[in-house]
């Protein structure tokens, strides 16, 4: 496997049983993270436009959503990390978990654009396909030395590549790929805002629009309702 150690690209030879868990365990990560911020957000899309027309701020609201798909996305992680420590020993714990915990929330954000997009049932199967091409087959050290080029424009190469380096070196040396990985959150969580916006605001937008009516024009709206 190609990796980097104080600056240098070296290739070096791993037994696979040895790796197996701590290169795998990523996709399942990915995977229920993605299910948090898909139903999260899908199963309170009604009580969120209820309380934005409450007067709830848009910002309060996407905040408590948001914190409910983190824990869920870290419980993931955690409960992944528990079991690949039963049959896997990282070179870099503190590392490993960063870039698992990374993944996580970076699927997670990704689950909550897909369910408006896609619906339950779709969200569902992108759910499980998305991080298995990512990180199961384009991201995954044991099926190629290096992720092809195309791959670096996936969420998890920046994690991903951080994650081999913590898995398999005794140094850190992806300082970059991290910029990539933390770039990819904060995108991901801007058009998680702009979506949740929209999600949230029609329903109060149409009830300032009637509101603002004559008394008759708005009576007959009412009735109409």
């Amino acid at each position: 496997m190609t990796v980097r150690e104080n600056g240098r690209t070296l290739t070096r030879q791993f037994w696979l049983p040895d790796i197996h868990g701590g290169t795998m365990a990523p996709i399942a990560v990915g995977s229920l993270a993605t299910l948090a911020g898909l139903f999260a957000v899908l199963d309170a899309r009604t009580a969120d436009r209820r309380l934005a027309l409450a007067g709830f701020h848009p910002l309060t609201l996407l905040a408590a959503r948001l914190t409910v798909i983190a824990l869920g996305a870290l419980a993931a992680t955690g409960a992944a990390l528990a079991v690949t420590a039963t049959v896997f020993d990282a070179a870099q714990w503190p590392w490993h978990i960063a870039a698992n915990t990374l993944i996580a929330l970076t699927y997670a954000l990704i689950g909550v654009l897909l369910g408006p997009l896609f619906g339950r049932v779709g969200g569902v199967l992108i759910a499980f396909l998305l991080p298995f091409i990512d990180l199961g087959i384009e991201q995954s050290p044991m099926l190629r030395p290096t992720p092809p080029a195309w791959a670096h424009a996936l969420p998890g190469y920046g994690a991903g590549r951080v994650l081999t380096d913590a898995a398999l070196t005794p140094g850190f040396d992806e300082t970059g790929s991290l910029l990539i990985a933390l770039t990819w959150l904060a995108g991901l969580a801007l058009a998680v805002t702009l979506l949740f916006r929209l999600i949230v605001r029609p329903a109060g937008a149409a009830r300032l629009a009637t509101d603002t009516l004559t008394p008759p024009v708005r009576d007959r709206a009412d009735k109409g309702r």
